[in-house]
């Protein structure tokens, strides 16, 4: 439903704090003795503010496309973000949905890719490599696929 980035992300969180509450409970449960035969009660009332939480914060995704429910986050978000839903921004502001990271990484891609440009045009685009001057090669091999030479230090 979501972009490939995030899904990891979301994983990761949602198996940290798996973890994290399967911690608490193993804490916990040995003191239950002290509540008898409401040693559960702990545990209801948790489950019970998550239902209210999910009930009332959580939207209803059924029947939806993710191209919906993005539009729907971005509007429910614009505010706090200060984004727009234009999606051909040239500031890429929804395309990350306002994530700072993103939008700096993509603004300096952008800048990178710019630049190269020009310096193609100009004919000074300097294009990872040098040619190799033999007079700075070390130690000259004749064949470089002779390896038992090489290995036998001939």
């Amino acid at each position: 439903m979501f972009e490939a980035k995030y899904v990891a992300t979301a994983m990761s969180v949602s198996c940290q704090v798996n973890w994290g509450f399967n911690f608490i409970v193993g804490l916990v449960f040995p003191y239950q003795e002290y509540l008898g035969p409401f040693s559960f009660v702990p545990f209801i009332l948790s489950l019970l503010l998550t239902i209210i939480f999910v009930i009332i914060f959580l939207p209803e995704t059924k029947g939806t496309t993710p191209e919906e429910l993005r539009a729907d986050i971005v509007q429910s978000l614009s505010h706090m973000l200060s984004i727009n839903d234009d999606s051909t921004a040239a500031d890429y502001s929804s395309g990350s949905v306002g994530n700072p990271i993103d939008v700096e990484w993509r603004r300096a891609m952008d800048d990178l890719r710019r630049q190269e440009e020009i310096d193609m045009q100009r004919g000074v685009y300097n294009y990872g490599f040098q040619p190799i001057d033999p007079r700075q090669v070390q130690n000259p091999v004749a064949n470089p696929l002779d390896w038992k030479s090489q290995l036998a230090g001939e």
